[in-house]
């Protein structure tokens, strides 16, 4: 799949735009074009870095079209924040009328660990929970906030639930799911100013059986409660679902 990504992203670049193509290639519609920026107090991205695995046109067309995008800029305890950013755009290649070719965003989101040379995840990922098989059949599903107190060298502490203020019985397998997920979580340590802060991070875990899953709750009202929530992430405002790149 990678090797057959790549060539794709080089024929994309080399082909010049009048190229006629004879037929659509039989390679993955689907790519994923990672970079990292760094996102003022005003949400505006500066030093946008794609990928350097891509090639020199699509680095200049993620470069250039990201840094028209604005953000909703980080907050820690009323303060504005300025921090960096690692996304992907997941992309939809299209073949356009006349020859050549066009990409569609389909979603950005946080850009994955990187790999190894043979493929595998060469960082720390956090896992999802397992989904109890007996909450399966039952066709129990729903959602919990949790509230991960996180040290000073990133380590997790104390794991509090903040939603559904009283849990159900039938709730309790998830919980205990979440709850042993998160203790094997890998956090990263929190600094404000340059300086390591402990912190509580809000946390949404989401058990759903039909696809698409809903939406995750506005997490704002749960951070608003704690005094030493966790600094917010940058959140892009831009709408770029369903725009070409």
């Amino acid at each position: 799949m990678k090797r057959l990504t790549t060539c794709l992203l080089t024929a994309l670049c080399a082909t010049p735009a009048f190229a006629q193509v004879p037929a659509a290639p039989k390679v993955p519609t689907l790519i994923a074009l990672g970079f990292k920026a760094d996102i003022g107090v005003d949400g505006v991205p500066a030093n946008v870095t794609p990928d350097a695995s891509l090639p020199p046109a699509l680095q200049a067309m993620v470069r250039k079209r990201v840094s028209e995008w604005r953000y909703r800029p980080a907050t820690w305890q009323g303060r504005t924040l300025a921090r960096p950013v690692s996304q992907q755009i997941t992309a939809e290649v299209l073949q356009v009328a006349g020859g050549g070719f066009a990409m569609r965003i389909k979603e950005v989101g946080g850009a994955p660990p990187p790999m190894t040379a043979d493929g595998k995840p060469g960082g720390t990922m956090m896992v999802p929970p397992h989904y109890p098989l007996e909450s399966r059949k039952r066709g129990v599903e729903g959602t919990l906030v949790y509230a991960v107190r996180v040290d000073r060298k990133g380590a997790a502490g104390e794991i509090t639930l903040l939603s559904p203020e009283k849990l159900e019985r039938r709730m309790r397998p998830l919980d205990e799911a979440a709850r042993t997920a998160i203790q094997q979580w890998p956090f990263s340590v929190i600094e404000v100013d340059g300086v390591a802060i402990e912190c509580q991070a809000v946390i949404p875990m989401q058990f759903a059986l039909d696809r698409p899953k809903p939406d995750m709750p506005d997490l704002a009202p749960y951070r608003a409660r704690l005094g030493d929530a966790c600094p917010a992430s940058p959140a892009l405002l831009t709408p770029v679902a369903e725009t070409l790149l």
